[in-house]
């Protein structure tokens, strides 16, 4: 369900609900729902029905604070769609007080905001979605109140972090990370020619597209693979096909330079030796398309468009992976993802499982909410489902290992580690299709040709009612095997057409007079 910033019970930190004078962080506790019907009324405490034998203690119902960027921040939309999924499961009858806690300002807050999760009994608090204030955390040495983060920082010791911080993230650069590794373990010890396998990543300028590049630099240097960076650039697109493209080696080169002078020599007429240089260069550029790419794997921190546009550079056989950064959309929903998809054949990439398997009636029969646009959107709020299930289970001291989620399998125990380990879904596009295979699979050096899911089948159509054989006897004559005639009644009331007047006979138009000439008319 959408939320509503109206409405809000607020209170400043250190000052008693209901002053509004104070300057400070502002704590601000939405409910997640209608005025008419609000969450809070519903989760706050349940109590044995009458008539129970002997009297228990009140319970009450789990209750998350997420933190809540101010208005200001460019992170707003995004911990809205968070917010939905976290409250998501409520419409299911999975009853859970959700309390959103909102700083003042962009710049501060995070203790003050901390200390109102922590004043207003929430047992676990989910966000923030900041980096920079999931860093300043990280940098703690304890925490008031247990914290779910949904970002992981850089340049932070994780076994420093205090106990009562853990992280969930989706990030891309942790999916980078994740899909080098498949792609290194894809790569064969020595490649046709006995040299040692290359990988090359392509990337982009923008500062999303470096940090997927130095995620991907980071997992080769650790596998000690020689790879090469390749800008993209639109205007250069020939100038990438050219470096891809494979070449003869240098004694196979000098074979063919050779072969075609003593053939040239032996030739007597011109045309002769037009034709045994046209027959010579054939053969080389046949060895050409089989000689050994320069690079076995390409790694893409490109967009969706940016990625269509160079894959069809890329030499036959070359292994191409990516982040979900790539991902085209819904092939059957839309003719652009469906162009995409096919531009993209045979890219492996990462995805939140929610994003390729639910469409949008299934998506609203799950969680009782229209789906969200665009895929971006779609993977929020499965991290707001995924961070409910995880603080929940925290909440109650529980660890949990793959547990299927909808931006994956989720793993976690802080005795280990403070990050909720994610495995994402593997996907790779064929035949304009986005498929969900297994990560061994997409890891072997050939990628297999995956059989494509077979169509549902289309309900059979209403076979026309069998009517008996009717004999009918006229005067001597005798016809049998006549059948009745069905019509189909299609359900429909129409009213019937009003007959019309009849309309008087209009008189025969006269022939027009002829106009006056120079030539008559004999009778």
């Amino acid at each position: 369900m959408p939320l509503s910033r109206r409405s809000l019970i607020a209170a400043f930190s250190g000052i008693a609900a209901g002053s509004l004078s104070a300057p400070g962080a502002v704590l601000a506790l939405e409910a997640l729902g209608t005025e008419e019907a609000p969450l809070t009324s519903q989760a706050t405490e349940w109590i044995e029905p009458p008539g129970a034998e002997e009297a228990k203690p009140v319970q009450r119902a789990l209750r998350i604070a997420m933190l809540m960027p101010p208005d200001e921040s460019p992170f707003l939309a995004a911990a809205r769609i968070v917010a939905n999924g976290l409250a998501a499961p409520n419409a299911a009858g999975r009853q859970v007080e959700i309390l959103l806690i909102e700083s003042a300002t962009p710049s501060g807050g995070i203790d003050a905001a901390l200390e109102a999760a922590l004043a207003s009994g929430a047992d676990i608090t989910v966000g923030p979605i900041e980096r920079d204030a999931v860093e300043l955390l990280a940098r703690r040495t304890t925490l008031p109140i247990p914290v779910l983060a949904l970002n992981v920082p850089d340049n932070v010791d994780f076994q420093s972090v205090p106990q009562n911080l853990s992280m969930l993230s989706i990030s891309t650069e942790r999916e980078a990370e994740w899909i080098a590794k498949a792609a290194v373990e894809a790569l064969p010890p020595l490649t046709n020619n006995g040299t040692r396998p290359k990988a090359a990543i392509v990337a982009g300028d923008a500062q999303w597209q470096t940090r997927i590049r130095d995620a991907f630099e980071r997992v080769l240097v650790h596998a000690q693979i020689d790879f090469e960076v390749v800008a993209f650039a639109p205007e250069f697109l020939d100038d990438i096909q050219t470096k891809f493209e494979p070449t003869l080696s240098a004694d196979e080169a000098a074979q063919f330079d050779e072969e075609l002078r003593e053939a040239l020599a032996k030739a007597t007429t011109p045309q002769q030796r037009k034709l045994i240089t046209k027959r010579i260069h054939s053969e080389r550029r046949a060895r050409v398309t089989q000689s050994e790419p320069p690079f076995q794997t390409v790694l893409l921190a490109l967009s969706a468009q940016e990625a269509a546009l160079v894959r069809n550079r890329f030499p036959r056989g070359t292994r191409v992976w990516a982040t979900s950064a790539v991902n085209p959309g819904d092939p059957a929903s839309s003719s652009a993802a469906t162009t995409l998809a096919y531009d993209l054949d045979g890219t492996v990439f990462p995805e939140c499982p929610i994003v390729v398997e639910l469409n949008a009636k299934a998506f609203e029969e799950r969680f009782s909410a229209s789906m969200p646009y665009s895929t971006s959107a779609k993977r929020l709020f499965a991290l707001g489902v995924d961070a409910r299930a995880a603080a929940l289970a925290w909440a109650q001291g529980q660890s949990f290992e793959d547990m299927v989620g909808c931006t994956g399998k989720l793993s976690f125990n802080r005795a280990q580690s403070p990050i909720v380990d994610r495995i994402p879904q593997t996907v790779v596009v064929q035949d304009g299709m986005l498929l969900e295979i297994p990560r061994d699979l997409a890891s072997r050096t050939v990628l297999p040709k995956v059989e494509l899911p077979k169509p549902e089948a289309a309900p059979e159509e209403a076979k026309p009612i069998e009517m008996p054989a009717v004999k009918e006897d006229i005067g001597e004559a005798r016809r049998e095997g006549v059948k009745g005639l069905v019509l189909e009644d299609d359900g429909m009331e129409f009213e019937p057409t009003p007959m019309l007047p009849p309309q008087p006979k209009a008189a025969p138009a006269l022939a027009a007079e002829p106009a006056a000439s120079g030539f008559g008319i004999a009778h």
